[in-house]
């Protein structure tokens, strides 16, 4: 990854916690390594504790940000989040996976899609 795609990964966080904070969401961690993935953020939403898959575009990418999270990226984010949850303690809570996404237009709006429940764990 470049440096210009990791600082545009970097925004999109950055914009992404901005908007799930007005959305009621309490913030608890960024990016939360495990040794097979990472989770973006690790949020509250009233119930639920949420792992977060933020996918930040520009008008330039092809194809929907919703579809990068294939397969592969899902079971890494799911290990994350199974890490996360043992390294906290927490037992007996309700989660869910969500992703948000983030269009960048040529006149440097933006456009926020969030997909709550955007996959499941096997």
């Amino acid at each position: 990854m470049g440096m210009e795609s990791y600082q545009q990964g970097i925004k999109g966080e950055e914009t992404a916690e901005k908007y799930l904070v007005q959305q009621g969401f309490e913030i608890l961690e960024r990016n939360f390594h495990s040794q097979q993935g990472e989770v973006d953020i690790v949020a509250r939403d009233k119930d639920f504790l949420v792992f977060i898959e933020v996918k930040n575009y520009s008008f330039r990418s092809l194809g929907s940000p919703l579809s990068a999270v294939r397969k592969n990226k899902r079971e890494s984010i799911i290990h994350a989040a199974r890490t996360y949850l043992l390294k906290k303690g927490i037992k007996k809570t309700n989660c869910r996976f969500d992703v948000l996404t983030i269009y960048r237009g040529m006149d440097g709006s933006r456009r926020i899609e969030h997909f709550k429940n955007a996959f499941f764990c096997d």
